[in-house]
């Protein structure tokens, strides 16, 4: 019973955290290039239980009856009965009696929900899922060759597994390109494809996609918070004049070449780390790559919002904490009446 409280609970907190992020989301879909956040959900870990009163987590394991999989070419679907795979996520180690894998960047085995299945010397590198395979004894083979074996824990009397509900993995950011808009200001900047523009904030580098410029009172391009725009010869000086950006960035004024506006890119989009104010600072083992992009003068990028998708999320987020509010409710109730009825008697 207090298992079903806490469930509840957790998804609850989970729903609060959704719905914070959808509200940020709308208030922003006027903001130029903002990027919608998303709410990565997951389990709880997975833990064994047993039948109480058995002590089955010291004694001998259940025989093991072997592993299925199933290799769709984008997933592997593995099975097994009377043991269970062994995950390691965040918050330790989960347990599971099948999982759907794929193989990362990096080569290594993971769930659909990105955490790593263990072998019995770790995480397991297949480097990809051509002629990848399990074995019925949970021995992995890539191309013909064995990779590792499954790690798998077997207790005597174990039933099977239970989690506490669900929790925030983590808050993604949609980098997709938002619409353009033609403002015809040679001082509003779009970036066609990847990139940032750099600003220089308290000393520091931060990045922007916003290109809503302007000429401040010593003739320097900044933003409209007042930091300074970064070029490849390091702050832009442009003076009163009228300037002309190409596509590749190179700024003339009055026909003579000023600079070059600096863009940053990164190699996994995730490095990029939102701060506040539509700028982000880039994560300490980011790894920067040359952009892609295209200026475009006299156009501003529109936030990637859909406002009318992010309200009905919102209703969606806002019906289910009031579900498990309710069932929140319910085991109260329960549980008061197990304290000052049942227990009378």
């Amino acid at each position: 019973m207090i298992r079903g409280l806490y469930t509840s609970a957790t998804s609850m907190a989970t729903e609060v955290k959704r719905i914070d992020v959808l509200a940020n989301n709308v208030a922003n879909v006027d903001t130029n290039a903002y990027k919608r956040d998303m709410v990565v959900t997951g389990p709880f870990l997975e833990v064994l239980i047993s039948r109480m009163n058995d002590g089955s987590m010291g004694q001998a394991p259940q025989p093991f009856k072997g592993v299925r999989y199933e290799n769709t070419g984008e997933r592997l679907r593995i099975e097994t009965d009377g043991t269970y795979f062994i995950i390691d996520t965040p918050r330790g180690k989960s347990f599971s009696a099948s999982a759907e894998l794929a193989v990362n960047e990096e080569g290594y085995l993971i769930t659909s929900s990105g955490n790593y299945i263990l072998g019995n010397n770790g995480r397991i590198q297949a480097w990809s899922m051509e002629g990848l395979h399990v074995d019925g004894s949970g021995t992995v083979w890539a191309n013909g060759r064995m990779v590792d074996t499954l790690k798998m824990y077997s207790g005597s009397k174990v039933i099977g597994t239970l989690n506490g509900g669900a929790a925030v993995n983590e808050v993604v950011t949609a980098f997709v390109q938002g619409n353009f808009k033609e403002t015809g200001s040679p001082t509003d900047f779009a970036i066609k494809g990847e990139g940032f523009f750099v600003l220089e904030v308290d000393g520091e580098e931060r990045y922007t996609r916003d290109g809503s410029l302007i000429i401040d009172a010593e003739g320097f391009l900044t933003s409209k918070d007042g930091h300074r725009v970064i070029g490849e010869r390091g702050e832009i000086w442009i003076g009163g004049s009228s300037m002309e950006v190409l596509g590749n960035g190179e700024i003339y004024v009055e026909g003579d070449y000023v600079d070059t506006l600096r863009l940053a890119a990164f190699e996994d989009p995730k490095q990029a780390v939102k701060v506040g104010d539509n700028l982000y600072r880039a994560r300490e083992d980011a790894q920067m790559k040359q952009p892609d992009g295209e200026i475009l003068q006299g156009f501003l990028e529109s936030s990637n919002v859909n406002a009318v998708k992010e309200m009905v999320n919102m209703m969606t987020a806002f019906r289910a904490y009031e579900t498990n509010q309710r069932v929140v409710m319910a085991f109260d109730e329960m549980i008061g009446k197990a304290v000052n009825e049942v227990g009378k008697v």
